[in-house]
């Protein structure tokens, strides 16, 4: 029987038919919340307004409130870092940091200063014992667990995340500044991040081995490829903007924007496609975590949290056309060629298996993952829009049961 199968890989729209990838979960709050950060793919925690701190053991189908670690001071919490199945730190505003060695029964003070005005945003453990956390002008330092802290000047004043990728060189980003040390925290200088004259509110770092990204609320994407000894715009001219940004790999990253608004990439930064999420959900995208490459959750204010097993792929339904059994492997061309945003792509097989199909740049980069999965003997179309790719010529390649073809496709602005 040949099988005539449309998927449409959804850009900018969302169709009628379309099957969410990324799916509401139940927090149990509506309290906004800030950071979210999961263990695996089953154990993961999130920490919002008013104290609240919700946990799941079962990949978020449901979450269960944790009883305010801190009920005299019910403050907004800003981060949390689970260690492993026990270990869990949270932090918030006068630089308090809370610690539970059974997940989240029982908690203890770390460290308050009731006369600060000051927050503590950011958390990092290379292990259970050392780890830093980043505040107002400062940062802190722990060998054991957060029993006894050692305080660094931080020449920065409204800092929000820190990493160490061993026990001396970290980095650290605030408003317009990423900051990186190579002496365990003790000393600090500015990387300069090319961000000129203009206002940049770096909030989250995607890091992925020595590759570190940064994007503000309204500036274009920044990217060091040597843990931020040199920095480049890999995306001039374009506002990409966001606060939270995440990246899984050196390829695949995301950034979450205002009104639940979700971009993806697929080739380290360079270009980046609308995610359509929650199209009855305005909440603004508060943090992103992944177990791996495909499983990861956001969460938003008004305690919203969303969860995607696919990568944040959206594709429609598929419906069968005819019934006549294909005897090729064959790709066509698009239609139409040259395009301007949005083509067709078609091709057929005679063999059951995993298939993928994909767009590369002419020097060999890929730009993009249209589709990658199992598939039955059948012709198949895939709608492609091209999102915020420049105009050029682009190679499109099928893959699949030992077999490759190529076509090439020309992109007219």
């Amino acid at each position: 029987m040949k099988k005539v199968i449309y998927l449409f890989i959804l850009i900018s729209i969302i169709s009628h038919h379309a099957d969410a990838q990324w799916v509401a979960q139940n927090s149990g709050t509506n309290q906004n919340l800030y950071d979210i950060e999961f263990l695996n793919d089953r154990t993961g925690w999130a920490v919002g307004d008013a104290g609240v701190v919700i946990k799941t053991t079962d990949g978020g189908n449901t979450w269960v409130n944790i009883p305010n670690p801190s009920p005299m001071y019910s403050p907004n919490l800003w981060s949390v870092l689970p260690i492993d199945s026990n270990i869990v730190f949270v932090t918030s505003g006068k630089d308090l940091i809370m610690k539970s060695t059974n997940g989240g029964l029982n908690w203890l003070i770390m460290n308050f200063c009731a006369s600060c005005n000051s927050s503590m945003p950011g958390i990092t453990f290379l292990n259970k014992d050392t780890g830093w956390f980043l505040g107002t002008n400062k940062v802190f330092r722990t060998f054991n667990g957060g029993v006894t802290l050692d305080s660094f000047y931080a020449p920065w004043f409204d800092n929000f995340e820190i990493h160490f990728k061993d026990a001396y060189t970290g980095v650290f980003c605030g408003t317009g500044r990423v900051f990186k040390s190579t002496d365990q925290g003790e000393t600090w200088f500015d990387t300069n991040v090319p961000v000129g004259g203009s206002f940049r509110e770096f909030r989250k770092l995607g890091i992925s081995n020595d590759n570190v990204w940064v994007v503000g609320s309204s500036s274009p994407v920044y990217k060091s490829t040597d843990y931020c000894d040199t920095w480049e715009i890999i995306t001039p001219g374009q506002q990409i903007g966001g606060i939270p940004i995440y990246f899984v790999n050196d390829n695949t990253g995301y950034i979450g924007r205002s009104l639940n608004n979700l971009i993806k990439t697929t080739n380290g930064g360079f270009n980046w496609y609308q995610q359509q999420t929650d199209p009855n959900s305005q909440a603004f995208i508060s943090s992103i975590s992944f177990s791996n490459d495909t499983i990861g959750w956001y969460s938003c204010a008004i305690g919203r949290i969303y969860k995607t097993t696919t990568g944040g792929q959206w594709i429609t339904n598929i419906s069968s056309i005819s019934e006549v059994l294909s005897d090729n492997f064959i790709l066509g061309q698009n239609y139409p060629n040259p395009f301007n945003s949005q083509t067709l792509i078609s091709f057929e097989i005679a063999t059951r298996g995993n298939y993928l199909l994909e767009i590369f740049d002419t020097k060999g980069s890929r730009v993009r993952e249209l589709f990658n999965g199992l598939l039955n003997p059948g012709r198949y179309e895939i709608d492609y829009d091209a999102g915020t790719l420049s105009s050029g010529v682009y190679l499109y390649r099928l893959y699949g049961a030992n077999k490759s073809l190529t076509r090439k496709m020309i992109l007219l602005r």
